[in-house]
């Protein structure tokens, strides 16, 4: 997903660092100021990576006693002309360029996973000052970066540097410090969460319409945050009414129309006061560390992007084909056997039935009436979790 926006960005700093030497000095791309501060800042965190890498092969070395009063009064000398002389040769240069691209959109649409991700790369568990570390890869989202720094600084001062914590502490930190920055914020001050993501776009993609944002990128947004109601909300709009891109003015009528809801949903004197109100408490993180991830795989690839739908005149036969190996591909095994349960009662014949019947429309809007009124008739509620991965399955087979 959003590859069009990535590779649109990745040549772009691959045009502002163009150089004919064999290596770019990092002095030469941090005084560059055509290229974006948060990648700068990316660039210069990389070179400190790699000092660090160097210190620890330096300590480790048993042949030098490192620990002599004298090399370790030079090492912060050294240290310093080390990052001042740090140069990129073509391919780091190409491999940092992707990278923190990738990183950057990844931090902005879902910033807790992607700190998770970022931070740990796969490792059940990291030291405290490495963990710091990772963090000035990073710009956006300063309130989280914030709000972890100052979490570190309140731990005890002859522990903290070598704390070793474990990714699900981490995770409940992170979850922690977000939940408290949202707690009290206003809608305006809640969608201001999202300037971010309308700067990026605006660079990324000149033919979306003015101060718009591709819906799919808020909808990772919000189910990061938690704010089920609203994404769910909006994925209504994307699927059924192929709301494609977000304004603010129409991200606050969804906010305005979710809470409205809520609000003649609970008892009446229930009252919602802020954005919060409709973000869930975060779910309790299983005591195990996750399974190893590939910092090359992590990608913004939850859905495949949007692309015309096709239109009536071609095959039907073949159109419904490939729209049937598309929604194989969309349903993993348990996801299929979750909806045949609670959607179908596990009625397999019913389920293939109302698949063809939707595969076979012509364009989405049609399919999406079939959908409903199947939902309608079963008296399945649409907004299930179960209906609504249903739904968006089929309607990427569309796409």
């Amino acid at each position: 997903m959003f590859e069009k926006e990535l590779d649109r960005v990745r040549k772009q700093l691959k045009q502002q660092l163009d150089t004919r030497q064999p290596s770019i000095p990092l002095s030469a791309i941090m005084a560059n100021e055509n290229v974006h501060p948060a990648y700068r800042a990316y660039f210069r965190a990389e070179a400190e990576w790699w000092l660090h890498e160097e210190r620890a092969i330096r300590s480790s070395n048993p042949r030098f006693d490192t620990a002599n009063e004298a090399l370790r009064a030079l090492f912060p000398k050294l240290d310093e002309l080390y990052i001042k002389s740090a140069r990129f040769d073509h391919e780091e240069l190409t491999a940092a360029i992707d990278a923190a691209v990738k990183t950057r959109l990844n931090f902005l649409v879902r910033p807790r996973t992607t700190l998770k991700w970022f931070v740990f790369r796969g490792e059940p568990t990291k030291p405290l000052y490495e963990i710091l570390l990772r963090l000035n890869f990073l710009t956006d989202n300063t309130y989280l970066l914030d709000g972890i720094r100052q979490w570190a600084k309140s731990r005890p001062t002859e522990s903290s540097a070598n704390e070793i914590l474990s990714v699900v502490e981490f995770e409940r930190i992170v979850e922690k410090v977000d939940n408290d920055a949202i707690l009290d914020l206003s809608q305006d001050e809640f969608v201001r969460l999202l300037d971010g993501i309308y700067a990026f776009f605006a660079e990324a993609d000149p033919d979306l319409p003015p101060e718009s944002v591709p819906t799919e990128a808020v909808i990772i947004f919000l189910d990061d945050k938690g704010a089920v109601p609203i994404s769910q909300a909006l994925e209504r709009l994307l699927y059924r009414e192929e709301l494609r891109t977000l304004t603010r003015l129409k991200f606050f009528d969804v906010i305005d129309t979710v809470i409205a809801h809520i609000e003649t949903t609970p008892p009446a004197d229930t009252q919602l006061e802020s954005v919060h109100d409709v973000v869930s408490e975060p779910e309790s993180v299983p005591d195990q560390a996750p399974e190893p991830e590939s910092m090359t795989a992590f990608e913004p690839e939850l859905e495949p992007a949007l692309e015309p739908e096709l239109e009536p005149a071609q095959d039907v036969v073949s159109v419904e084909q490939v729209r049937g190996e598309r929604f194989r591909s969309m349903l993993d095994t348990s996801t299929r056997d979750r909806v045949i349960r609670k959607v179908f009662n596990k009625d397999m014949d019913a389920f293939d039935a109302v698949v063809s019947d939707v595969l076979s429309s012509s364009q989405w809007k049609e399919a999406a009436g079939v959908l409903d009124r199947f939902f309608a008739r079963q008296g399945v509620a649409p907004d299930s979790t179960a209906a609504m991965e249903f739904a968006q399955a089929l309607h990427r087979s569309f796409v």
